[in-house]
């Protein structure tokens, strides 16, 4: 059954499409707000763009919602430690119209600085005074760049265009991305301002708030512009600079309260270019980030990770990578927890060496959540996973052994007790793909199947030989089979590869012939 999935606003055609192939879709190009909290509880998923909030009392006591889309970069109009506690999903589309912002960040610029839209009204009313009009050139001006994220990246590689210097600030990245992209770092926002011929700025809501005092740091007849997040800047300050001619001209296309007080005084400032929330808004970016979305919801419907989940610390890793782990994740969390019903005193994970070190959030939390899920009543997911492992006294700690594999391998076990380890490793030359490594504390090397049929049994003869034929009575072929034991004629696991799932009734069987003491099957 397909999952529902609520649009308030309009998306875009491939974003549509591809919500109507995989899921029963309901879109409005715009949902009246009131509507909303009628409307949210029978569907799996809701996403929405800038004229909804989510809010903690719209989605409590809602337990068919599973995701919260945000088709955009940000997501100050959603709850997210509401969603977090209540293990509901946040997407959004970081970059899909990072392109757009930059480029409109520069139609701005140019139309300050060149007096565009000034001409422009002149030549309409009659006029062809020239002189009055002449404009500045971006060539070999000093650019500065608040927040070097994917939008700031973009600006940018625009500026060298314009044979422009480029400089930027930016706490929380590293000096390889400043050099990748032609910035000169400054260490302070300060040091920053003073060499700005022109102050763009990329940051979320929660980025420098640019008041007067900052502001009479630029250079006398700077340029200075918003295309980020409305009330970064002092507008009140940006008008008393403007007015005593220290600052040249102001672009903006975002506000405080949009839509803004048209009597507002920064209107009256003749150098001032504004636009109506347009950054981001081009036919091709609103393309990217409907589709973006929607298949970060699919994705997540599905129990897949998707890269642009916002409450869940996804490492910035390649997508083959991030997929390979979250596989690996997904069928250590599960095999474990079935193979180990009594909870232990704690988790302990031991990395391969090969597993990167800023992925090890992402997966305690993503194995927490496996661990949990089939031993508590409520919701427990990747979102959710630290919250729910505290209130039920869970811990896991990560030992980064030296001595561990070097391979991209997780090892799982229960702190006191030393048989319980599973361990998969996610191989990438020869038959490729996830294998498993360990179960019990047994050693396995076998490519984990898409159906697993996996018995514990005492090591005797006989029971093997019955096995088969009670599949074959049953008619599920065994595509290959191996076995493990810790020694001669004690504990024994094996590990079969079916061609179809069994039945609970094949299961029920199983469990009647004498020796095997457990029964599990994955798919």
């Amino acid at each position: 059954m397909k999952p529902k999935i609520l649009v308030t606003e309009a998306l875009g055609p491939e974003g549509l499409a591809y919500l109507r192939e995989h899921s029963d879709l309901t879109a409005y190009d715009m949902l009246p707000a009131a509507e909303l909290p009628g409307m949210i509880g029978e569907f799996d998923a809701v996403i929405i763009r800038s004229a909804h909030r989510i809010t903690r009392d719209l989605i409590v006591d809602r337990p068919r919602l599973k995701v919260v889309a945000r088709a955009g970069a940000g997501v100050d109009n959603v709850d997210l430690d509401a969603c977090t506690e209540l293990g509901i999903a946040v997407v959004n589309a970081p970059g899909a119209n990072a392109i757009a912002a930059a480029e409109h960040t520069f139609g701005l610029l140019l139309s300050v600085m060149r007096n565009i839209r000034l001409g422009d009204l002149h030549v309409r009313h009659g006029g062809w005074d020239r002189q009055a009009h002449l404009g500045e050139e971006l060539h070999g001006r000093r650019l500065g760049i608040i927040g070097l994220g994917r939008v700031g990246r973009n600006v940018a590689r625009i500026a060298h265009g314009f044979r422009m210097e480029v400089f930027a600030y930016d706490p929380y990245i590293t000096e390889d991305l400043f050099q990748a992209n032609g910035a000169i770092r400054k260490d302070t926002l300060e040091s920053l301002l003073e060499v700005s011929d022109v102050l763009t700025i990329h940051t979320p809501k929660s980025g420098p708030h640019l008041t007067e005092p900052l502001l009479r740091l630029l250079p006398r007849d700077a340029f200075a512009l918003n295309v980020a997040r409305g009330g970064l800047y002092d507008e009140d300050a940006v008008v008393r600079v403007l007015e005593d001619g220290h600052l040249a001209g102001f672009g903006c296309d975002v506000f405080p309260k949009e839509p803004p007080n048209p009597d507002a005084p920064l209107f009256k400032q003749p150098r001032v270019v504004v636009t109506p929330h347009l950054g981001g808004s081009t036919h091709e970016a609103l393309a990217n980030v409907g589709t973006m979305t929607a298949r970060g919801v699919i994705e997540t419907l599905a129990g897949i990770t998707p890269p642009n989940l916002v409450n869940v610390p996804i490492p910035p890793l390649e997508v083959p990578q991030l997929t390979a782990l979250d596989r690996m994740c997904h069928s250590l969390s599960r095999v474990f927890s079935q193979l180990n019903p009594v909870f232990g005193s704690r988790l302990i994970l031991t990395p391969g060496r090969q597993v990167p070190t800023e992925s090890l959030p992402w997966i305690r939390q993503n194995l927490i959540a496996g661990v949990l899920q089939n031993r508590v009543d409520e919701r427990v997911n990747t979102v959710n996973a630290l919250i729910k492992a505290k209130e039920h006294g869970l811990t896991l700690t990560v030992d980064e052994n030296p001595k561990a594999p070097d391979a991209l391998s997780l090892n799982l076990r229960w702190d006191d007790q030393p048989q319980s380890q599973a361990e998969f490793e996610w191989q990438q030359n020869g038959s490729g793909g996830l294998h498993l490594r360990q179960i019990n504390g047994i050693s396995f090397d076998l490519a984990w199947p898409e159906v697993a049929l996996v018995t514990r049994h005492q090591d005797t003869p006989g029971v093997v030989g019955q096995i088969g034929t009670l599949l074959g009575e049953f008619g599920v072929n065994i595509g290959n089979l191996h076995l493990g034991r810790r020694s001669l004629g004690g504990e024994a696991i094996m590990v079969m590869a079916l061609d179809t799932p069994p039945t609970e009734a094949l299961r029920q069987s199983l469990l009647n012939i004498p020796g095997i003491s457990a029964v599990y099957w994955f798919d």
